[in-house]
């Protein structure tokens, strides 16, 4: 082959067809492409095919997405089996509570909302905190409660989660020193890689009235104390499960490499 030549790899063609059942094991092997390219391939096939594929489209481009996660979901769910992070058998009701329960809320809010990587990741941490292998039933009553709780979060309330978090480890925080809030804040965005001070005062709040961030001091709510980087217990005990969680799943990636080796 000439030095100037390539190879190009092209997404597997869609069409109408796919969507007949009798073409299920196509309509599989299209659905194990990259996302990147499931996405160049429908764009490209709406933008070219009958009104009756715009009209389709969404809900197709919505089912992929979501087998996807499915996908995801499941292959992480049994690497945590694999290496005895949570039981074999954790959905059995009659040894473990909320095992079950955890597993069907999961999967019906990847079905009913599709969540971002962000907020997912959030409630796979939590769903790992009900249900590892070492939790005691005081620890799983309280994990769940969490569980509940990031199933209310959005994406961006995670991440500002995680910037205060970074914030605490590292020890960048003054204790028993009041604050001003908007100082704060941008502390926190430049962890986050964005200074928008209004909507990191809504994240702000809203983290506050679900008990994971300290009140805000001042008839304006002017003055943040800064103590544990703003975290609550809750929201530390929230950040900690979070953090165990991907310890785990960088070994089971960590496994998944050397398997494949």
């Amino acid at each position: 082959m000439a030095d100037d030549e390539s190879i190009v790899i092209k997404p597997r063609e869609f069409s109408a067809d796919l969507l007949l059942p009798e073409n299920n094991s196509e309509l599989a092997k299209f659905m194990d492409e990259p996302l990147t390219a499931i996405a160049e391939t429908i764009t490209g096939a709406m933008a070219a095919g009958p009104k009756t594929w715009m009209m389709m489209g969404g809900r197709i481009v919505q089912s992929m997405f979501k087998a996807k996660l499915f996908q995801e979901v499941s292959e992480e769910i049994k690497g945590l089996r694999d290496i005895g992070a949570i039981p074999k058998d954790y959905a059995d009701e009659s040894k473990y509570r909320y095992g079950a329960k955890t597993w069907v809320e999961l999967m019906s809010i990847i079905d009913n909302e599709a969540p971002d990587a962000d907020r997912l990741d959030a409630l796979k941490a939590m769903f790992y905190g009900v249900n590892k292998i070492s939790v005691s039933d005081g620890q799983r009553i309280v994990n769940y409660q969490l569980f509940q709780i990031a199933k209310e979060l959005t994406s961006a309330q995670v991440l500002y989660l995680r910037a205060s978090y970074e914030l605490f480890r590292t020890g960048d925080f003054t204790p028993g020193q009041l604050e001003d809030s908007r100082k704060w804040l941008r502390r926190v965005g430049e962890k986050l890689g964005h200074e928008v001070i209004g909507l990191l005062d809504k994240d702000d709040l809203a983290l506050i009235e679900h008990g994971l961030l300290t009140a805000r001091y001042n008839v304006d709510k002017s003055g943040i104390l800064p103590n544990e980087a703003h975290l609550s217990p809750l929201g530390l005990k929230f950040c900690e499960v979070i953090q165990e969680y991907q310890d785990i799943r960088e070994q089971i990636d960590l496994r998944q490499t050397v398997g494949q080796k």
